[in-house]
């Protein structure tokens, strides 16, 4: 099952192993967004090798559905922010992945992807000015998600029961 070459891929990150999980003309979408998605090999790999060069201690502990539809959820580090990533994927007749959907928590941990992995895949995509761009864009927001987190969301939470 592709679900699980897609997990030992990720786990010891192996991009060649993770393309042959999926289809030709298969879409991945963007958690940050609906406005982007990666088609076919050539951009899924390139995403891939981004992401194997940013997240480390990828682990999964999750991965139910069927054979068409399945959820796997894992857990690693981005930029020193622990994440939790979720992603639903359809698999085609043949058991390759011709689409995977991208969830991501907690919300530093999603910016913190987005600051990491933006830039990368602009140079990448042969945009070295918007790299940049992006790079800049993404600092702030970052530190007030940050700060966020831990200041203001604890001012939120429930009182410790007595």
């Amino acid at each position: 099952m592709s679900t699980e070459t897609y997990r030992r891929a990720a786990e010891s990150g192996d991009v060649d192993l993770a393309m042959t999980a999926f289809a030709p003309d298969a879409v991945l979408h963007s958690p940050l967004t609906s406005r982007v998605r990666f088609t076919g090999h050539e951009q899924l790999r390139s995403l891939i090798e981004v992401a194997y060069a940013h997240l480390t201690d990828i682990r999964f502990h999750t991965d139910v559905g069927d054979e068409r539809t399945r959820v796997v959820v894992c857990t690693a580090r981005i930029g020193g922010e622990p994440i939790e990533e979720a992603t639903v994927v359809r698999l085609n007749a043949d058991g390759l992945i011709e689409e995977a959907t991208l969830f991501v928590r907690t919300l530093p941990a999603l910016v913190a992807l987005m600051d990491r992995f933006g830039p990368d895949i602009a140079r990448r995509n042969g945009r070295p000015v918007a790299a940049r761009v992006l790079g800049v864009l993404a600092k702030p927001l970052l530190a007030m998600v940050r700060s966020g987190d831990r200041h203001a969301v604890p001012l939120a939470a429930p009182r410790p029961v007595s």
